[in-house]
Parts: structure tokens; sequence; C-alpha cells
């Protein structure tokens, strides 16, 4: 572990309820539960001092054990809802555990959901967080559609206009280029989180860069498939390589 990101919590919320992809942190992705392969790219990363899973379930909790993760502590039934939020559940666990112990400078949030996040991002993350001395940094990726290419329609007419008061700007490229949380991963300066309640600072907020194929979130069937084809596709692109 390097010197720079010893005091670095990494926290991986796992809960085991789940409406649109059931019981989705246990998944299996090339023969790995999603929370499982979370805490693997978190070890291989050597960025952090403790890699906590939040969870509500037994089965979560014992798979995240057995993959090298902590789970001091089972998340309570209110912060296991449809409507708890990444940010609550963090706060519950730093403030849980600093309460018995000094808080680490920097707090991660890793998703599970986020299975294209690799130890190699996360380094570069925490490098960038650092050298760019950052209070907070989110992931994200280049988006595709823009604003000035939107636009309102009238449920009653069907009559459409431009979103933009520019009007309909056809080519991209003279559009600023934009960018969108992936929610791979979240880092935060522990005074700040604990201190404001949030995972923002956007005076001093950075941006680390993922591809789109790299930022693939699982939220449903369609999204879990879509992991299954990008990981199948890169083994397969590696066998090829090393032929």
């Amino acid at each position: 572990m390097s010197q720079s990101n010893k005091d670095c919590w990494a926290v991986i919320p796992a809960r085991g309820g789940s409406k649109r992809l059931r019981r989705k942190n246990l998944l299996l992705l090339d023969g790995l539960p999603l929370i499982a392969r979370a805490v693997n790219t978190a070890r291989a990363s050597d960025c952090f001092s403790r890699i906590l899973v939040s969870t509500d379930d037994d089965e979560i909790a014992m798979a995240a054990t057995q993959a090298g993760a902590e789970v001091p502590f089972m998340r309570p039934p209110d912060l296991a809802s449809d409507t708890a939020s990444s940010l609550n559940v963090i706060l519950h666990a730093v403030e849980r555990l600093t309460s018995q112990q000094a808080q680490p400078d920097t707090v991660a949030l890793i998703q599970a959901t986020s299975p294209l996040l690799t130890a190699e991002h996360i380094k570069a993350a925490m490098r960038l967080f650092s050298e760019g001395d950052f209070v907070s940094l989110s992931s994200m990726t280049l988006v595709s559609q823009y604003p000035e290419w939107l636009f309102r329609v009238d449920p009653a007419s069907g009559k459409a206009r431009p979103e933009s008061p520019r009007g309909i700007v056809a080519a991209s490229s003279a559009l600023p280029r934009r960018y969108i949380e992936n929610g791979a991963i979240y880092l935060v300066k522990s005074s700040w989180l604990l201190a404001e309640r949030s995972l923002y600072n956007f005076a001093y907020h950075g941006c680390y860069v993922m591809s789109a194929a790299d930022s693939i979130d699982i939220d449903n069937a369609d999204d879990f498939a879509q992991a299954e084809f990008e990981m199948a596709r890169r083994k397969q692109q590696n066998r090829s390589g090393s032929a």
C-alpha cells in the first residue's frame, strides 16, 4: 500500500433487496458474484487501509468476507430500502466506525454494480485526487446526447419545440464537451463528508473520466447482459492477442 493512500477507506454498499434485478449483488459475472468482484478490485488496487461492505444481507456479507472485505456490522433496515441514499449509507458506516477509532483522511465509495471498474482505474482516480488537491471527486463518462439536440413535446397537441433557446445545433463539434457520473467510484475527504454530510465540494471537485464501455452500471437485466457481452468480448480479444 502506498504511503499517500494508507488513510483511505473503501466502502462498498450492497443491499439484499433490488426490484429491477433480483439479488443483483450476488449475480455471477464471469464466475464471480458482483460483490466479490468489487472487493477483489478494491484489494488489487492496494489503495485502501480498510475495505468495508455495508449490507443488510447475510449471504452478501458471507461473499464479501470470503473475498477479503470487512463486514463489521449489518446495515439497519431503514438504510436498506429503495429510498435510502448512498450518502446516508456511507455516512452511517464512517460515523459508526470513527466513533471507535480515528477517522481516515479519505473515503471511497465503490459500487459493486460497476463491474468494469478496474484496480488501474482506482489507482488513477486516487492519483488524480491527490495531485489535483481535490476535496471530492467522482468518475464520469462523456455524454453522447446533448440538451441542444432535445425537444419538448406537448402531450395534448403533439407540437415539438427545441429545448435549447439556440434551437437545434446539428454538429457536436459546435457544442461544449459534457460529462455524466457513471457511479463507479467517488472519493471525498472524510472531514468534509462528516462536517457537510455531502460527497461533493463543488469548489474543489474532480472528474475522473472513464470510457463508455467501462462505465456499464448494472440496474436491470439488459445492463447485466451488456456487461456479460463486454466481458466476453474482452476475453476473446485477449485470447486473440496472445495467440
